[in-house]
């Protein structure tokens, strides 16, 4: 049914994803006050605006878009725990390669943003949000596998 514990979990890492693109990945202040934010559509300046200059090797919005339609898929297939199962461990692997792209980004940007100067980076709320997303897919993995085993069990009393 789709009132399991795995449909909350899975509901709550896309949500989590979600988030994503509302919270800052990382913050990079350079010695004269000015400060930039990475996000998962780019770089952008103290008032907001984006920096034209800037642009990623990874399209961490296309990655955190494709993560939300995958686990919204596994939340539907339901009825078939063994491909919610599959599918689900595309999830593990996708949430991994956004955190992954995350620190690839960070380390270039910050490298960008230091050409001549020194730069403070401080890591953001939304650049651990990839790994509540995996601990969220581990328990929805748990939970279809108890549900698997339930229903075997049963399979075996008749």
């Amino acid at each position: 049914m789709i009132q399991r514990k795995q449909t909350v979990f899975l509901a709550l890492g896309a949500l989590l994803t979600g988030l994503l693109f509302a919270l800052p990945l990382a913050r990079y202040t350079r010695p004269g006050g000015e400060a930039f934010d990475l996000r998962l559509t780019g770089l952008y300046d103290g008032s907001g605006a984006a920096v034209p200059d800037v642009a990623f090797k990874f399209p961490l919005h296309v990655v955190a878009g494709l993560l939300i339609a995958l686990l919204g898929v596994v939340i539907a297939l339901f009825k078939d725990r063994p491909r919610q199962q599959r599918l689900l461990r595309f999830g593990h692997v996708f949430a991994l390669g956004l955190l992954a792209a995350a620190l690839f980004t960070h380390t270039s940007v910050k490298a960008y943003l230091g050409l001549n100067t020194t730069v403070e980076a401080s890591l953001q709320p939304g650049f651990f949000v990839p790994l509540l997303v995996m601990v969220c897919c581990f328990l929805a993995e748990r939970g279809i596998k108890a549900d698997e085993k339930l229903i075997k069990s049963m399979d075996r009393l008749r």
